[in-house]
């Protein structure tokens, strides 16, 4: 009897697919969902819709609460700022002089052109949310955009 035949498989279809597989999760990720916060709930209006054109520079600004389980309030309203909360009366200081230092190193003269986009919790008061807007204005970001949520079926 004779050796039995050696068998050599071909890895180089199945690399193809495990790339071309890659290459599609990453064009088809939602990175703009990755920079939400799950805390903010998005207040519901029929007039939300998506921007036509997706601003050049932004500047994301999350005002909501920490909530129990049951989604009752436990404290806040806090802005959540690349993981931490911070109290609205600190935002200028904490957040908003860092954004504008950070987009004067690349542009030292003009016009902020960032954009402020502002999730802010449906339970938030509209107050509250408009200090947050004058906090902006100080530090001379003069563009802002909410986020809310259309309707189910909207």
């Amino acid at each position: 009897m004779g050796e039995p035949a050696k068998v050599e498989i071909d890895m180089t279809p199945m690399i193809d697919i495990v790339f071309q597989l890659l290459t599609f999760f990453m064009v088809v990720i939602n990175f703009e969902a990755a920079d939400a916060d799950e805390r903010v709930k998005l207040a519901v209006s029929e007039m939300a819709r998506p921007p036509k054109v997706k601003p050049a520079e932004e500047v994301m600004v999350q005002i909501g609460f920490n909530r129990a389980k049951t989604g009752k309030i436990k404290n806040g309203p806090w802005v959540f700022y690349m993981g931490k909360e911070i109290p609205p009366e600190k935002v200028e200081t904490e957040v908003l002089k860092r954004e504008k230092a950070f987009y004067r190193l690349k542009h030292p003269e003009g016009e902020i052109e960032s954009v402020v986009v502002i999730r802010a919790d449906g339970d938030v008061p509209a107050g509250q949310v408009q200090k947050l807007i004058e906090a902006c204005q100080n530090q001379q970001f003069t563009k802002f955009s909410l986020k809310a949520m259309q309707p189910e079926g909207g």
